[in-house]
């Protein structure tokens, strides 16, 4: 770690901020070292940020304790996320500014992190839910995509992404349309419910539901690789079944138990 490597840094990231002057106040210098040491990977940095970080990494933790994986499994992922480069990619630890406190900084990215965890063992869930589901009418014109693949392929990739989608509703989103489509509560009750107005609730029914689309579609288009046009005949084919099945997923032990770990803070 070199001073003028980390003055020339700072003054970087100064220069880049809108307010410089307002910024230099929230300049954390031992917290950049710190991080800056962390993303060379040194043992010696690792140790140092555990002992000063590893009870808010345990705070993190336990907001997930009903995940199937240990606390010990998920320390470990976060710390990969942290401390491990990918392909092209530095350490996320390298990602922190300076500005700002590290320890705010951490908490954020761990908790992501632990969010995605939370999400793809949901997904999982929802995929072995769904697993019984017929999601292909056979008459339905297009639905095999010009024969790249067979239709129980085709029925799996909707399955996953699906399920994806529907894990990566925020919980108001999901419990909102477990209300409107399992309990058949009026945009009233579930205001009166939640102690909000009526359009909140139409609001937030109406992207959830957009959202599904949105989130289904992108999720087959990187599965599958199509082009748009047999992508939407898919996606058509499948419309009526996501549509049915919604209702039985939210309904679901694994969504339906208020036990979501990434619940509105």
């Amino acid at each position: 770690m070199e001073d003028a490597a980390i003055v020339r840094e700072i003054a970087a990231g100064l220069a880049a901020q809108r307010d410089p002057e307002a910024a230099l106040a929230r300049l954390r210098v031992e917290d950049l070292v710190l991080a800056r040491w962390c993303a060379t990977g040194d043992a010696r940095a690792l140790a140092a940020f555990e002992s000063v970080y590893r009870g808010d990494l345990e705070a993190v933790i336990a907001r997930f304790r009903r995940l199937a994986a240990t606390a010990d499994e998920l320390h470990q992922i976060v710390r990969i996320k942290l401390f491990v480069g990918a392909a092209g990619r530095a350490p996320r630890i390298a990602d922190y500014s300076g500005f700002g406190f590290l320890q705010n900084w951490l908490r954020v990215t761990a908790l992501r992190a632990l969010v995605d965890v939370a999400r793809g063992e949901k997904a999982r869930k929802l995929e072995e839910l769904l697993a019984d589901e017929e999601w292909f009418d056979i008459s339905a014109p297009g639905a095999d995509a010009g024969g790249r693949y067979t239709r129980a392929e085709l029925g799996r990739a909707v399955k996953r992404a699906f399920a994806s989608a529907v894990a990566a509703l925020a919980p108001r989103q999901r419990n909102f349309l477990r209300h409107a489509q399992v309990d058949h509560l009026t945009l009233d009750q579930i205001a009166a419910l939640y102690g909000v107005h009526r359009a909140t609730v139409a609001r937030t029914l109406a992207e959830a539901r957009a959202q599904l689309g949105v989130e289904t579609r992108r999720a087959l288009a990187a599965a599958l690789g199509m082009p748009d046009d047999e992508l939407d005949s898919v996606v058509r084919a499948a419309d009526s079944r996501i549509d049915l099945s919604l209702s039985r997923v939210l309904a679901a032990p694994a969504l339906a138990d208020g036990s979501d770990e990434e619940s509105e803070r």
